[in-house]
């Protein structure tokens, strides 16, 4: 451990390690309001065939708490995906809030408490990926 302290120009990369998809927990919201929890994650709540959203100003936190059905009054369905995850389609939720993200975000730590599941705005990481290869030239 060095004794002299960083630079303030300096961000401390606080995501840590990328963990085997096997144990992680992993939550991530996309610009669009899309949010996507993998399996492990939603087993955690339950595997609810909904959810309710809540959002706390104070601490800039969701809380995502599972529901028995998608036919009550202010549950957002819960959709498989093809893949090793669900999704939950969140942007009337995001837009009622203000909750705008510049790209695509991971919550770096995800809580469950009281069968809720807690993801705080301000601990995430970008995730979203540069786009591959070149944009192609249209010859004439």
């Amino acid at each position: 451990m060095l004794n002299n302290p960083i630079e303030r120009e300096f961000e401390k990369y606080r995501g840590g390690p990328t963990e085997d998809l096997k144990v992680r927990v992993h939550v991530s919201l996309a610009p669009n309001g899309r949010m996507i929890l993998n399996r492990k994650t939603y087993k955690l709540i339950g595997q609810p065939p909904a959810v309710y959203l809540y959002y706390s100003r104070v601490t800039d936190t969701i809380a995502v708490e599972p529901v028995l059905s998608p036919q009550l009054a202010e549950a957002l369905p819960v959709l498989q995906q093809k893949t090793t995850s669900v999704r939950v389609n969140a942007a009337p939720f995001c837009r009622h809030f203000n909750i705008r993200l510049p790209a695509t975000s991971r919550f770096i730590r995800t809580e469950v408490r009281n069968g809720r599941l807690m993801l705080k705005l301000s601990e995430t990481v970008n995730v979203t990926t540069a786009m591959k290869g070149r944009k192609r030239v249209k010859k004439n």
